[in-house]
């Protein structure tokens, strides 16, 4: 086994009858000859990693007995050599016993038969030099001269949160002295039993920003193996197992306990839901050779120029050249690369299979270039765009009451303008025996306007209804509903389309008539005398200007000023959720009433115009528009229009990322990018697939992947596979990844070795390649394995 494929259940905290010291009586079942009821007990809870910790004693015959298990039947994968040590550390009031447990390495079985030796004393009594405890020194005495690598884990049975400490918990030491625990790593971990402690101890470790350096595991701490995992026939609690993401060894384990995302109380290590590629296979100098991948986070290292971004291109057949970013030189040489080392990469990742392929430096380029505003990775986390259609139509309906008042005012002013005037005939004109010609019979355009605008608008409701009938999600009685709605308005289109028809054909009738009157008239006109052209003339004119008179009173007083009146209407922003960011969907505009409607009108008018709009004159108008230089008789027209582009941009939808109550929208093209990328990859859940990255080290700084894109890969492969080539060791072990594939050359060729950070063969060591192959990689990997001289040298643990 090279790659974890699960959490694996652990129990480091169980008694046997060498406990006695301390336990007596309860532990009188848990002898050698009882081994088996251990054995079965375990099988039937699935514990995969175990240890017998006895009190300050360690016994190699019944460690030996039950290790016999691995090889059997059974569900058992390691037996790790442990003692739980009592030991008196200087607490901040008074000296306390703190219970450690101490797990081995379990690969020197020589060095693991001298435990016992060195733990006690000829009379076979541990070597205590404080009453029933060793001192802080004493026992790191003990542990050097035991001389295996070790795990430590403090007793921490009561919650941190807790007024009073339980006694042999390790912050029973008091507040400075648990910290100091906590900074210098004195313990990989902390025992907690109680599944109702889990919670506190979360809410101690979030709250106080520890997580990094504090973490908890639980064991049964069983003293009668007839019971377990109970403590004894008396414990009625139902014990919660730890699940440690690892392979079954020692440095499996000791790479659990310094990553708290590798411990977990329920086995979700892996999204078991996501597509994965299970292996690579590839044919070197004709010899078939599978690499294993894990579900989670893999990494690929090696030399320079060795085929590390090739390898992601082929596995995924070059589907970078659809998007023109790998040119075909490129892939000729990759190809020509693998044919001369004699390489054939036989998997394949699909494109249906990839989330997303970042290559070389393509995130960085997607910010520089400012892609990333009209990229579809970002479009797919806004909602859908807000329709403004209907808040407009509130706003138009008002602009239209104004438009039509206006225009009816200029043109009743024109009419006042070009009444002109006629002479007063003498009252001693003779009398003319003649025709004279009075009244007008006017054609009402107004009217069939009306009519038409009515049945138009009606058709045009009924076409959105048509949409909306359209769509998959209106149930079938709304959309019987809205047919019949529907047949109703196109009856009142109709009989409105008739009223403007009866109207057009009066008026083709009036046209008609003057037609005849004028040709009458020019006829009659020949034949009369001058004076009595005079009177019918005069008659006419004075007919015709008390008509203007009238109708302009009329219309005058008919032309009322609109009231335009909108209570506020406010626009609610759609908003969707992600990690820590809020994707909106939102217009300009938040809110409108009737202020804003006149508004409008200021916004479009020169800065110093007070005069209102109702009452200006059409030339008044022309000259309130800035940069206007039409004549006044399209004044109106220009306003509406500019009116108009004022009204699309505030109805407008646009997207906007907030954050914390911040607008992040603007800072897309600064280095806020990768940081919103990279955490918006990590939370994505709609789409699946594997993602593959080449180098997200590039142009980012060291304390960044340290203070928050660790974080974000290490979310992202709890979700999905990720596939990453990096030269960075934070990439390697500080993201703790789940699988490390080396490519290298040697004399007889290409080179692929591959296996968890932890995995170790009689070939490689996973850690001495990362040690050797990479750059600062052994100063990182001295800088997560721990203190107190528990280890001589790295490449050793």
């Amino acid at each position: 086994m090279k790659v974890v494929e699960t959490g694996y259940k652990l129990d480091l905290h169980i008694h046997s009858v060498y406990s006695r010291g301390k336990d007596h009586g309860k532990v009188s079942y848990n002898t050698l000859e009882n081994i088996a009821t251990l054995a079965e007990k375990l099988n039937d809870q699935k514990v995969q990693l175990c240890a017998l910790t006895d009190h300050d004693a360690f016994n190699f015959d019944i460690y030996k007995a039950l290790k016999e298990y691995e090889i059997k039947d059974h569900s058992i994968l390691k037996v790790f050599p442990g003692v739980e040590f009592s030991v008196e550390f200087e607490g901040d009031a008074e000296n306390v016993v703190v219970h450690v447990i101490a797990v081995f390495d379990d690969s020197d079985e020589s060095k693991i038969q001298n435990i016992e030796n060195v733990l006690q004393g000829t009379d076979g009594k541990p070597i205590y030099d404080r009453h029933m405890a060793f001192s802080e020194e004493k026992f790191l005495s003990i542990l050097r001269n035991i001389d295996l690598d070790t795990i430590l884990i403090a007793h921490q049975k009561g919650t941190l949160t807790s007024k009073v400490a339980k006694k042999s918990d390790a912050n029973t030491v008091g507040e400075e002295k648990f910290q100091e625990f906590l900074y210098t790593d004195f313990f990989e971990a902390y025992e907690f039993k109680n599944k109702k402690n889990e919670i506190f101890n979360k809410s101690y470790v979030f709250s106080n920003g520890v997580e990094e350096d504090l973490r908890f595991v639980t064991g049964s701490d069983c003293h009668d193996w007839r019971f377990y995992p109970q403590e004894d026939g008396k414990d009625t609690s139902e014990f919660c197992y730890t699940y440690v993401k690892c392979l079954p060894t020692f440095r499996g384990l000791v790479m659990a306990v310094t990553d708290y995302r590798r411990i977990k109380t329920v086995n979700s290590f892996f999204n078991p839901a996501e597509l994965f590629l299970p292996e690579i296979k590839m044919v070197i100098n004709g010899i078939e050779k599978t690499i294993p991948l894990s579900r989670g986070l893999n990494v690929i290292i090696g030399d320079n120029s060795i085929g590390k971004s090739l390898l992601l291109h082929k596995l995924t057949n070059y589907i970078k050249k659809k998007d023109r970013l790998l040119k075909t030189k490129v892939i000729t040489g990759y190809d020509n690369y693998l044919k001369e080392n004699c390489v054939e990469i036989v998997s394949q990742i699909e494109e249906n299979q990839i989330f997303s392929f970042d290559m070389q430096g393509e995130v960085r380029d997607k910010f520089e270039q400012e892609k990333i505003n009209s990229d579809d990775f970002l479009k797919r986390f806004y909602p859908a765009p807000i329709s403004s259609d209907a808040y407009k139509e509130i706003v138009q309906r008002e602009l239209n009451k104004i438009y039509s008042y206006l225009n009816e005012k200029f043109i009743l002013d024109d009419l006042e303008d070009n009444l002109g005037s006629f002479p007063i005939l003498s009252s001693d004109i003779e009398t003319a025996e003649s025709l004279t010609f009075v009244g007008n019979v006017n054609k009402n355009n107004k009217k069939f306007e009306a009519f038409s605008k009515v049945s138009t608008d009606i058709i045009t409701i009924t076409e959105k209804i048509k949409s909306v009938q359209e769509g998959n999600w209106l149930d079938t009685e709304d959309k019987e509903e809205l047919e019949r709605i529907k047949n109703e308005l196109l009856k009142i289109s109709d009989k409105y389309e008739k009223k403007a028809n009866g109207v057009a054909a009066e008026n083709t009738k009036i046209g008609l008539f003057h037609t005849v009157i004028s040709g009458f008239k020019q006829r009659y006109q020949t034949s009369v005398s001058d004076a009595q052209k005079r009177l019918s003339d005069y008659t006419e004119s004075l007919d015709h200007a008390v008509d203007k008179i009238v109708e302009l009173r009329v219309r005058r007083k008919q032309n009322v000023k609109p009231d335009i009146n909108i209570e506020k209407v406010s626009i609610e922003i759609q908003t969707n959720q992600v990690f820590e960011y809020q994707f909106n969907s939102r217009l300009n505009i938040l809110a409108f009433d009737t202020e804003y409607v006149m508004d409008l009108f200021s916004r479009n008018f020169k800065t110093n115009v007070r005069k209102s709009v109702f009452d200006m004159t059409r030339q008044e108008l022309c000259d309130s528009i800035p940069y206007y230089e039409g004549a006044a008789s399209g004044a109106l027209d220009e306003i509406k229009r500019r009116i108009q582009t004022t009204l699309d941009d505030d109805f407008s939808c646009k997207f906007t990322i907030t954050q914390q109550g911040m607008d992040r929208t603007k800072e897309l093209s600064s280095g806020f990018n990768a940081k919103i990328y990279f955490d918006l990859l990590s939370y994505e859940n709609d789409h699946k697939g594997i993602y593959i990255i080449d180098q997200p080290e590039d142009n980012i700084s060291q304390k960044a992947i340290h203070e928050y894109l660790l974080q974000r890969f290490k979310v992202m492969g709890e979700r999905r596979q990720v596939l990453i080539v990096t030269h960075n060791p934070q990439f390697i072990v500080n993201l703790d990844v789940d699988n490390v594939i080396f490519l290298g050359k040697n004399e007889k060729g290409i080179i692929v070795q591959s296996g968890a950070l932890e995995y170790k063969d009689d070939e490689y060591s996973m850690l001495d390649i990362i040690s050797t192959h990479v750059e600062g990689g052994l100063d990182t990997l001295k800088r997560r394995w721990k203190r107190y001289e528990k280890n001589s040298k790295v490449s050793d643990i």
